[in-house]
């Protein structure tokens, strides 16, 4: 780190002020909550944070330095706000989340086509206080390697029931399709002529004998483990606010309106009609949890599913011990 402390590019912030991570584990409700975020004043559309997530491996693994993390990362958050100034490389896909037809501006990108750049724009961006948001997979159960890129970003962290989140994985196919699936862009290593997500480096061994179910656990297990302990780390309330997909579909209006406030932005008009129909689709269903914890306990190993139950107990008591406020 002696080396990040010197270099000139340790120094270098984007130029957009105000940057939101809506993070959290897969199938933990991100895109839901940032649909609903993204519909405030101030926001511009949100985008995927893959490319954050990409280089959390390689500095975890010392496969790059920081300061080469920290120069890339800030240059191309500086040319994906540019571009969105002047609607260059907007997604247009109407059934795509990202699309700027579900945003709740959809005319400011099509002013923004008529815009010349040029140093005005970069002006624009500094003198305007908007907010880029993205979604983003896992980066606080990493914020240690994070934090020392000295990003300035604030978090809107999500988190679930296990076993919520266990049943949706397992449904999606997760313990079969990470590390194999194209279609799933999480980074994998190899060993052995094995593919494994990164993040299962530490315990390959172990993964390689578990069934698809049980891998899910692992999952889930491992990385909101590691989400907890870095979470607690922060002691800065102006970083973080912790969220959970119950609060984000059970009490909506009064939960967005926490975050807006800790974001420093309100409520557009659109608002409450995004709230509307996003909740149209989203519903509670707390009382199928029987039902899914029976469903696992039925495929996996017993250890492994007591395992599972006392992380279910400690969200369900106290949300891990985190503070919410």
């Amino acid at each position: 780190m002696k080396n990040l402390k010197k270099n000139k590019y340790s120094f270098m912030q984007p130029i957009i002020k105000d940057i939101v991570f809506i993070d959290g584990i897969a199938r933990s409700g991100k895109l839901l909550t940032a649909t609903l975020v993204s519909s405030f004043k101030k926001m511009e559309s949100f985008e995927m944070g893959e490319t954050f997530e990409h280089f959390i491996p390689a500095l975890k693994m010392n496969k790059c330095s920081y300061d080469f993390a920290k120069s890339y990362l800030c240059n191309y958050i500086n040319q994906l706000i540019y571009n969105k100034m002047l609607s260059r490389n907007v997604n247009f896909r109407p059934n795509d989340r990202t699309s700027i037809q579900n945003y709740f501006n959809t005319d400011l990108y099509k002013k923004r086509l008529k815009v010349k750049e040029g140093d005005q724009v970069v002006k624009e961006i500094k003198s305007h206080k908007q907010i880029l948001p993205f979604v983003t997979h896992d980066i606080m159960s990493n914020y240690d390697v994070f934090s020392k890129l000295k990003i300035k970003v604030k978090f809107v962290s999500i988190y679930r029931s296990p076993v919520e989140l266990v049943y949706s994985w397992i449904k999606r196919g997760l313990g079969t399709r990470l590390g194999i699936d194209p279609r799933i862009f999480t980074l994998v290593i190899n060993k052995g002529n094995k593919s494994s997500p990164w993040y299962v480096n530490n315990f390959q061994k172990i993964w390689n004998k578990l069934n698809r179910y049980e891998r899910c656990v692992y999952y889930v297990i491992f990385l909101t483990s590691r989400s907890i302990k870095e979470q607690k780390k922060i002691k800065n309330r102006k970083i973080a606010f912790i969220t959970t997909y119950d609060q984000i579909t059970k009490n909506t209006l009064s939960e967005l309106k926490k975050i807006s406030k800790f974001l420093g932005t309100d409520f557009s008009n659109k608002t409450n009609l995004f709230i509307k129909k996003e909740m149209r689709t989203y519903k509670y269903l707390k009382e199928k949890i029987n039902f899914k914890k029976n469903f696992i306990k039925k495929k996996i190993d017993k250890k492994i599913f007591i395992k599972l139950l006392t992380l279910e107990n400690k969200y369900n008591k106290d949300l891990y011990g985190l503070n919410r406020f």
